[in-house]
């Protein structure tokens, strides 16, 4: 048997074990004391061995007593497994096991945060990939089903959920009661959970199916706010899946809870689905901001099929996994009334997905995973974003008739099961009318994306042949087929839609000929496509002029994405870039555009124009984002020009700006918590007097855990060699309790204006990072490089030093990727500036 070096499984391992074991159950009792600092558990595994050597994964505090068969063992334990040699196993096998381990702080395992507004405690899990093994010993990977029959003794005024009902509930004396929960149906270690402590509680049900909401104590009236509405949404969710796939919900409830310092957007565990509690919203809300709360409801629910009833085999599939929960996300908002659901889906996932796929790390969608360290390096937009669009590219070409038929086909094959791609694939082919098979070998086992464009050919007003055209980078010449419609817009807006399909470098439109020439083409109407879209000379002249007469909002928009792709690729220039933004974007009526191109225009000034005019680029903006106040209609609009324009405000004429703005707003304005934190911590950053009693009276107003991080934020901000010294040695040493109070550091550390003052921490940074991310957990080494990275400065010294690590023998796949996909936006960037200087 292989001995784990680190808490790490191999694919290798994972089918040899899965060969092994079968009929597995957990029978999981916890005992979970107020105020303690370490949990304990009593645990008997029942399962059938086929023979040969295998192990348990236990990661971390003790083990009072090891008893198998009977028999009492003294474990054999690295700290990371339990060996089971074949000698100490039958046929038919009982292990108990008693142990104790200490809470997590990283929102990963078991993570324990104590609300510093009222002091109390709370608890909760979160598992994948590969963390069930922090709450219990077991046989961590997902194709070793198991059911769960689960007691928890705590606090008897505490709440407990996990993945079933509570079918019995009796005190035990001092306060504390032991609930009992109903045995569970057979699903993956990965999906189990458990939830604790003094939670709010409001409980509702969907016809027979009890569904309960949770958040500390709190926020118990900001959720109390949303508890009707957010009761309708998860009803109408669960119907529309239901019929979607044939398959009634697979379990006995329902609950969502929200969780503090929760590293994800949601988890789908099994009928206790974990959400950040960033969604509880503590102000009113902006309609961008229920729509990305609805689209974590039907993300994670749709996972209660696609996931949990049916689970991926091993962790290469996990794309499929999250891309098809991303997919029927907003397939779901679209049917339900969500006007703008594939607007969002265009900035969230396909921008995304376009930015990864062009990175030098980008990858195969099914790409191989060797093991669970590799699984970390595949939650990314080519997993999510790329994996999406695929599948409403695919629903593009076979009909959604034909992908509601395959999917209920699958479900009905593998119910409570676990299946591969193939299988997927398998089931989506019948009756669909294409070569799936081939289909997946192009877009599924191949990197990179297309591009496409058209070429006319007329005779006057008249098109007498149009090409549709594909290519593909030098590095990753595939091409894919492509079903879409191209976008006929006329001189004043009007749009009409004309079918096409390549499959090579070339395929002529027969429905356009003889139609009237248009002024503009676009070949991805219901950005049905995935593949960036070239723009001609004449095409982006039209756009400049007229892009506001576009009709379409859709369209508009993809129009905007495709404008800053170029910018990115440097065929239009950042300063040309804002101009069109300055120009166009103020009167624009649509707001998922205003909220797609003012989240690019952050990141275009501090990176894509040059160092010598980044002020005054960022105070043009300003200027613009206060005018569009002035004139957009009140509310939504308002409130997202004016975060906008906190986000770009540098200098200190713009933060005074900004604080006049959030201290007086004008009428139909309404300024959130966030917004003035933002105000208080750049007035941090600048040293402007005024700026401690600011950030006391944001205190004071939220003395919140989200008020803590912004302090911290803030006072990493300063200007003072003295404290930059001190967060840098908290942060190297054990001075943060949490994941998200560290992150909150490194979010104020490094500023383009502090560049001489924090210079002395740059190669501190990139000496350490080897043995920092071999000494720490994956989730706190990734945080940790994401914030301390010097992405203030964009030079050809930062690519050296980059280099320099990558040259070193001692560095892990995580960080040699993050390390190169940094180096790429670094080249990407300096690009972008020479452009912009030459014009």
């Amino acid at each position: 048997m292989s001995v784990a070096s680190r808490d790490n499984l191999t694919r290798d391992e994972a089918l040899r074990r899965h060969q092994q074991i079968s009929a597995v159950s957990y029978h999981l009792d916890l005992d979970l004391e107020e105020g303690a600092k370490v949990f304990h558990g009593d645990l008997t595994i029942e399962f059938t061995h086929s023979g040969g050597d295998t192990f348990l994964e236990w990661l971390g505090g003790q083990i009072d007593q090891f008893e198998v068969n009977g028999a009492k063992q003294e474990p054999s334990w690295d700290g990371y497994r339990i060996a089971l040699p074949s000698s100490m196993l039958q046929r038919e096998n009982r292990i108990r096991i008693s142990y104790s381990r200490p809470y997590d702080k990283t929102g990963e395992g078991f993570h324990h945060f104590i609300d510093n507004e009222d002091g109390r405690e709370y608890l909760y899990t979160q598992f994948e990939p590969y963390s069930a093994h922090r709450l219990f010993p077991c046989f961590d990977q997902p194709d070793i089903k198991a059911t769960f029959e689960v007691a928890v003794t705590a606090p008897a005024a505490w709440v407990v959920t996990g993945p079933s009902r509570e079918v019995d509930r009796q005190p035990i004396g001092g306060d504390r009661s032991r609930r009992v929960l109903a045995r569970t149906v057979p699903f993956s270690t990965y999906l189990m959970s458990i939830v604790a402590g003094p939670y709010a509680e409001v409980r509702g049900a969907h016809g027979e199916l009890p569904l309960g909401l949770y958040c500390r104590a709190s926020l118990r009236p900001h959720l109390e706010n949303d508890a009707k509405e957010l009761f309708e949404l998860t009803g109408r969710i669960i119907d529309y899946f239901s019929g979607l796939f044939g398959e009634a919900y697979p379990f006995d409830k329902l609950d969502a809870v929200f969780v503090p310092e929760f590293n994800w957007g949601g988890m789908e565990n099994v009928g206790n689905i974990t959400y950040t509690d960033a969604v509880v919203f503590r102000e009113p809300p902006t309609a961008d901001q229920v729509q990305r709360r609805s689209e974590y409801f039907a993300h994670e629910i749709a996972h209660m099929w696609f996931g949990d009833l049916v689970t991926m085999k091993w962790w290469e599939d996990v794309w499929l996994n999250e891309s098809f929960a991303s997919y029927v996300a907003y397939l779901a908002l679209a049917e339900l009334g969500d006007e703008e659901a594939w607007q969002d889906f265009n900035t969230r996932m396909k921008l995304w997905a376009y930015r990864e796929d062009q990175r030098p790390t980008t990858h195969r969608i099914a790409d191989s995973v060797g093991s669970t360290d590799e699984t970390f390096l595949n939650f990314d937009g080519i997993t999510y974003g790329k994996g999406a669009a695929t599948l409403k590219q695919l629903v593009r070409a076979i009909g959604i008739e034909a992908f509601r038929d395959g999917l209920r086909t699958y479900f009905r094959r593998h119910r409570f099961s676990n299946a591969t791609l193939a299988d997927f694939l398998a089931a989506l082919q019948e009756g669909s009318g294409l070569d799936l098979v081939e289909w997946a070998a192009r877009w599924l086992k191949t990197p990179s994306l297309n591009t496409l464009a058209t070429r006319l050919t007329m005779a006057g007003d008249t098109i007498t042949r149009l090409e549709l055209r594909q290519s593909a980078p030098e590095d990753h010449p595939y091409l894919r087929p492509h079903h879409l419609d191209i976008a006929f817009v006329t001189a004043h807006g009007d749009v009409k839609s004309v079918p096409a399909v390549i499959e090579d470098v070339v395929a002529t439109v027969p429905a356009a000929e003889g139609l009237a020439v248009p002024a503009f083409l676009y070949p991805n109407l219901g950005d049905h496509a995935f593949a960036k879209i070239e723009l001609d000379a004449p095409s982006v002249e039209w756009a400049s002029a007229h892009l506001s007469l576009l009709g379409d909002n859709l369209l508009r928009q993809q129009v905007w994405a495709s404008l800053y792709e170029m910018v990115r690729d440097g065929t239009l220039s950042s300063l040309g870039y804002l101009d069109l933004v300055h120009r166009h974007l103020p009167d624009e009526p649509s707001l998922p555009v205003v909220d797609m191109v003012v989240a690019t225009v952050a990141g275009i000034v501090a990176r894509f124009v040059p160092e010598d005019r980044i002020d005054d680029a960022a105070a043009a903006f300003v200027a613009t984002a206060a005018r569009a106040i002035a004139t957009a209609p009140p509310g939504d609009a308002r409130v997202m020009w004016g975060r906008a324009l906190i986000a770009t405000a540098v200098t200190e004429a713009d933060a005074r700006a900004a604080a006049e703005l959030v201290d007086s707003p004008p009428p139909g304005l309404a300024v959130d918590q966030d917004m003035r934190w933002s105000v208080a911590v750049r007035w941090a950053s600048l040293g402007l007097d005024g700026a401690d009693a600011r950030l006391a009276a944001e205190r004071e107003r939220d003395p919140s855990d989200r008020g803590e991080r912004a302090l911290i934020t803030a006072g990493a901000a300063r200007p003072d060699a003295a404290v930059k010294q001190e967060v840098w040695d908290r942060a190297h040493g054990d001075g943060y309790s949490s994941l998200y109070l560290l992150r909150a550091a490194g979010n104020g550390f490094w500023w383009r204006k502090q560049a001489a003052l924090v210079e002395p921490f740059v190669a501190p940074f990139f000496a350490g990072l080897a043995q920092l991310f071999t000494a720490r957990e994956a989730e706190a080494a990734r945080a940790y490089f994401r914030v301390f990275f010097p992405r203030h400065r964009i030079d050809e010294d930062l690519r050296g030093r980059i280099a320099g690590v990558l040259a070193g023998g001692d560095v892990g796949p995580m960080l040699r990727r993050m390390l190169i996909e940094e180096d790429d936006d670094l080249r990407r960037a300096i690009a972008c500036r020479a452009v912009a200087v030459t014009g």
